[in-house]
């Protein structure tokens, strides 16, 4: 009668209670509307064992009220509601630890979750029996990585918060700042105290320590960066973390052993071999309005001294308007057109940009020096037109936040990922590869075997055996951190 009662009312628009409200009437179907949880059902010894596993699956970032567990602790609900909520608990349970709790990802997300049948669970429990922790906590993702941010979460809860105080909004500060800002900043790093209020060489020097550890620009200015992970309390560092816990449920389960990740969030790209680090290097990323896209793809050919073939949108935003102004500058760094009708390229600098128009053009640059790919592009096919590649603008590798390019992935060494991926595939350019990177001549090198390739994003993840933290240079988290937040329906 319940199962009917919410059905009716579900069909007739109202909202309820319950969040597998189809799976439910399936599950119940299936077994003449008996009990499950109650009346002797068979998993009427398994109540205990579910109101334990909600309980520790907050520790992950999953809101209890998103499982009953306060009606289900409550002890007031009517048996056969109660019955109902275990086991629309159970079901969320099942599709929240394996695939996540939310349900919009990151922006420029083009990783497709995975599924799970909930049902399918419940039913292998009920026919097989077994233990109920073992079967939920085999859900939860098991890379290590996971699990160094679970442990930080637990070691963040537990602390007291030894400084409360926070630092006002407002102008920059800098070295020979005074006032009430300056001293909530001694304050904030120095602890309390009387404070001098002056933002002296002692003052600069602490905040450019912080800076280096908070994988900021070690300028010692507070800017609005800084001040915005100089406030954040072990409460927001929480969330962050259970930002991060959520895109690792996000992610495939079956990482290969030996593959190429890219963290946006970090500016850094490593090789995992053989389930171990083999090599990391910075990078540059996307821009704010130019994010770099999260996927996955295969890295099957590099090519050294590519061409810059110049993305559309590129080509019309960026370069169109700097052709019409003056097109000697990109003349002299080997930018070529070819224009509609036409099938050779020429000098941008022998077109009439004046009247030509958006899509009436291609361009390209040529190799060399001052080629924005640099000397070897590392290309993995895919519908964003993002691959890995060298650069010229080697400066902008000595910046902490380095988001300058417009998607692709810049490499501050190159020349070690070439080694590595030649290595790794027994090519025959392994040999001629210095010479190659030096030669000025196109050439592409194909791989044997295809190297996976996974762009992610991380705010928070394990070096070592600590867990660090940067700012999230796209603004993601809080999208997820608000959907985590959101209450569930309740009775």
């Amino acid at each position: 009668m319940e199962v009917e009662r919410l059905s009716e009312a579900g069909r007739a628009g109202e909202p309820g209670p319950l969040r597998n409200m189809t799976e439910i009437v399936t599950v119940y179907g299936a077994h003449h509307h008996q009990f499950l949880w109650f009346a002797d059902g068979p998993l009427a010894a398994l109540r205990t064992d579910l109101a334990k596993e909600i309980a520790r699956s907050s520790e992950h970032g999953l809101p209890l009220d998103h499982y009953h567990y306060a009606e289900i602790t409550s002890g007031t609900v009517p048996e056969p509601m109660l019955e109902l909520l275990f086991t629309d608990a159970f079901l969320s349970q099942v599709r929240d630890r394996y695939r996540g709790a939310v349900e919009e990802v990151d922006d420029e997300w083009y990783l497709e979750r995975e599924s799970i049948d909930p049902v399918t669970v419940l039913h292998t429990l009920l026919e097989e029996g077994g233990d109920l922790a073992s079967v939920l906590h085999a859900l939860w993702p098991q890379t290590p990585e996971y699990w160094a941010l679970v442990e930080k979460r637990a070691t963040l809860a537990a602390a007291d918060d030894t400084n409360s105080e926070t630092v006002e909004a407002g102008p920059a500060l800098k070295r020979g700042a005074t006032g009430a800002r300056v001293e909530q900043l001694q304050a904030r790093l120095l602890g309390p105290g009387a404070h001098s209020g002056t933002f002296d060489e002692a003052l600069q020097q602490s905040v450019a320590t912080f800076q280096r550890a908070a994988g900021l620009e070690a300028d010692g200015i507070v800017g609005a960066a800084t001040l915005q992970v100089l406030n954040a309390t072990r409460f927001s560092w929480i969330e962050r973390l259970d930002a991060n816990l959520e895109r690792w449920r996000w992610l495939p389960r079956d990482t290969p052993s030996t593959y190429i990740r890219v963290n946006i969030a970090a500016f850094q790209m490593r090789v995992i071999e053989n389930n171990s680090e083999a090599l990391a290097m910075d990078i540059i990323v996307g821009r704010p309005y130019r994010e770099t896209p999260i996927f996955t793809e295969e890295m099957q050919y590099l090519v050294f001294f590519p061409y810059w073939n110049v993305p559309y949108s590129i080509a019309v935003k960026d370069k169109l308007p700097l052709l019409r102004q003056d097109p000697a500058p990109l003349a002299a760094a080997g930018y070529e057109a070819r224009l509609a009708g036409s099938e050779a390229f020429v000098p941008v600098s022998d077109v009439d940009w004046q009247s030509v128009r958006p899509g009436q053009f291609s361009l390209r640059q040529l190799p060399g020096d001052k080629n924005a790919l640099g000397k070897v592009k590392f290309m993995l096919p895919n519908q964003h037109s993002v691959y890995l590649h060298d650069t010229p603008d080697k400066a902008l590798f000595n910046k902490t936040e380095r988001t300058f390019s417009s998607g692709c992935i810049r490499l501050a060494e190159p020349r070690k990922l070439i080694e590595w991926v030649l290595q790794h595939d027994k090519s025959r350019y392994l040999p001629e590869m210095d010479r190659l990177f030096e030669s000025g001549e196109t050439v592409t090198a194909y791989l044997k075997e295809p190297v996976p390739v996974y762009l992610v994003y991380f705010t928070a993840f394990a070096v070592g055996n600590d867990v660090v933290f940067r700012r999230d240079v796209y603004a993601r988290d809080q999208r997820i951190i608000d959907q985590l937040k959101a209450s569930d329906r309740t009775l």
